[in-house]
């Protein structure tokens, strides 16, 4: 039987490699696609696809990933007594070439499995067997190249290795690729997903101020302020308690460092001294030109700031 996929050779991480994904939807992707992603929201990935808002930037959690996996993939040859191969280039799907997956290992001899590499500190690894965004990320790399199986192995904190076995769900990768070609037609169509709370410094960035004018409320704007006013009461009411309430535990903590209870702790601690140096009383000290400090001088757009103010405008 024919395959359903094809594989673009492009090194992992490469510039070629990143425009193919800038293209379409990776596993990884997957996750906020279907809402389950605890890092990213649909509104924040179809920003990044349609160039509304830069990429995220890859942390350093990402970079020391890239350096171990070689190591927690010679452990997971050596538990499991195979050999495995790196792929050095992304599968999609034919049918739907937007659709795809780069692959961390495969195994010599077994075509039904792959092997998907993870490091991380993360507490969900405590909370689910395997988190629901990797489950999604690996139902996605299954279901391009027709594998049944995927071995999900992790070095968590510390240096706890975990092997879990993920088998190929065919509802849930039915769901994803319905949820993946409607995703892909509101990028291609530039119409935002529904935005949450989460969205806000997204669309902040999306929507850059570029007149003064202020606009009048419709109904609909009206209800939802009066729900908002009533929302912003309660959590000044709230805060007002939670603060009196932290008071008494600080109280009861005094010069100490902390109090635990039964299965709890609340700490209050110290923190380090900081240190700041205003550069540019130093560069007058050194006799620096006002002109020199000017060139490797940057100006940083200022941000949004959301102002509730009862009364209405002071225009």
């Amino acid at each position: 039987m024919a395959k359903a996929f094809e594989f673009v050779r492009a090194e992992q991480r490469s510039e070629a490699w990143l425009e193919l994904r800038r293209a379409g939807l990776g596993a990884s992707d997957m996750a906020a696609v279907m809402g389950v992603s605890p890092y990213k929201t649909p509104y924040q990935l179809w920003a990044e696809k349609t160039g509304t808002v830069p990429e995220q930037a890859v942390g350093a959690a990402a970079h020391r990933g890239v350096i171990l996996e070689d190591a927690v993939a010679r452990y997971y040859e050596i538990e499991r007594g195979v050999k495995l191969r790196k792929s050095n280039g992304i599968v999609r799907l034919k049918k739907h070439p937007r659709i795809m997956a780069s692959l961390d290992r495969t195994i010599a001899g077994q075509p039904e499995g792959i092997v998907e590499i993870k490091t991380s500190a993360s507490p969900r690894w405590s909370m689910y067997p395997v988190p629901p965004e990797v489950v999604v990320q690996v139902t996605t790399q299954m279901g391009i190249v027709g594998a049944q199986w995927c071995d999900v192995v992790a070095l968590l904190g510390g240096l706890v290795f975990k092997i879990e076995r993920v088998q190929f769900d065919p509802a849930l990768w039915a769901e994803i690729q319905r949820a993946a070609m409607l995703f892909l037609e509101a990028v291609d169509t530039k119409t935002p997903p529904p935005m949450e709370a989460l969205d806000a410094a997204a669309y902040a960035l999306a929507t850059p101020q570029d007149s003064d004018v202020i606009l009048e409320a419709d109904e609909k704007i009206e209800r939802v302020y009066e729900q908002l006013r009533e929302c912003t009461t309660e959590l000044h009411f709230l805060e007002q308690k939670k603060g009196a309430l932290e008071m008494v535990i600080k109280e009861a903590i005094g010069n100490h460092g902390g109090i635990a209870g039964g299965n709890w702790a609340i700490y209050w601690r110290q923190s380090r001294p900081t240190e700041t140096t205003d550069w540019k009383l130093a560069a007058q000290a050194a006799g620096v030109l006002p002109q020199v400090v000017a060139t490797y001088t940057t100006v940083k757009p200022g941000t949004r700031r959301f102002i509730v103010r009862d009364g209405g405008t002071n225009d």
